[in-house]
């Protein structure tokens, strides 16, 4: 199967659809440059013709884990083009770590030389870190179907002030490897540039990530007009019956709407952590975005 895509590859050079050396297959999946920046991005193929891209983007600090390759793998199972980018300063990226600025042009520029690989739309889910580059990528490059923003980020100053009063320690690392304009970080200014839809997973006992800030970013798609259904659920996905407090109050519970409008899930007794009915929703979401 590789063999099969290495010739789609030399196709599209011969054909100058493609200038090298934009983008080569090594082991395991795709090498491509920006700015003179190398970066790679795993791949997961499908037995045959993809019927879209998945992009999923990890979190962290450092390469993507296990658990991305398996969905990958399992995107692939279903005819679809599994892709886990490893972010700059990651894995087999170079460059150096910046959060959640380079890494999202990185992304997009990814996204554009996706049709090279046999993927003529494509989604993201993002991971934690990986949700505010998938959101920033996608409003970037303008041509995704959908984002899943997985208990990702919004306010980055607010991380750094939870961290100056509950892990001290940790703050200083923390500031070395996003630097000091954290302002820049938020994907907030990018909310209102994208035009795919956008499921927004939120933990309620998040430590570093409060209810509120997905709250903002709904308020940031409902300032542009976009609907946004809001639900909570309990951990094994049935709805939530208790009040909601504190910062859990900002979600107003409505109800799903359908699934190419904008939603805000929350699970308000969960911690920072992704659990199978958050992936079960991902799932369901991006297999409507991406529906033949």
């Amino acid at each position: 199967m590789r063999g099969l895509w290495l010739l789609l590859l030399l196709g599209l050079l011969a054909l100058g659809t493609l200038a090298p050396p934009k983008v080569r297959l090594e082991a395991g999946g795709v090498a491509y440059t920006r700015q003179g920046v190398g970066l790679f991005a795993e791949l997961c193929h499908p037995g045959g013709t993809p019927k879209g891209a998945i992009v999923l983007v990890p979190g962290g600090f450092g390469p993507p884990n296990p658990t991305m390759a398996q969905r990958c793998r399992a995107w692939a199972e279903r005819g679809f083009l599994g892709v886990v980018p490893h972010l700059r300063g990651r894995g087999r990226s170079g460059g150096q770590i910046t959060g959640c600025l380079e890494e999202a042009e990185d992304l997009a520029h990814l996204a554009r030389l996706l049709p090279a690989l046999g993927a003529r739309r494509h989604a993201y889910a993002g991971y934690s870190l990986g949700a505010c580059v998938a959101l920033k990528a996608a409003a970037l490059e303008g041509g995704s179907a959908g984002v899943v923003f997985a208990i990702g980020p919004v306010d980055f100053e607010e991380q750094a002030a939870i961290l100056r009063r509950t892990r001290p320690e940790a703050l200083a690392r923390w500031q070395r490897t996003l630097g000091e304009d954290l302002a820049r970080q938020s994907p907030l200014p990018y909310a209102s540039r994208l035009q795919a839809p956008l499921l927004i997973l939120q933990a309620g006992n998040d430590p570093l990530i409060p209810p509120t800030q997905a709250c903002r970013l709904r308020d940031a798609r409902e300032a542009m007009g976009r609907r946004v259904h809001q639900v909570a659920l309990t951990r094994e996905g049935a709805p939530w019956m208790g009040p909601l407090i504190k910062g859990r109050a900002c979600v107003r519970p409505t109800g799903f709407g359908p699934r190419g409008e904008d939603h805000l899930v929350l699970f308000p007794d969960l911690h920072h952590a992704v659990i199978p009915a958050m992936e079960a929703l991902a799932e369901r979401f991006l297999l409507h975005w991406l529906r033949p």
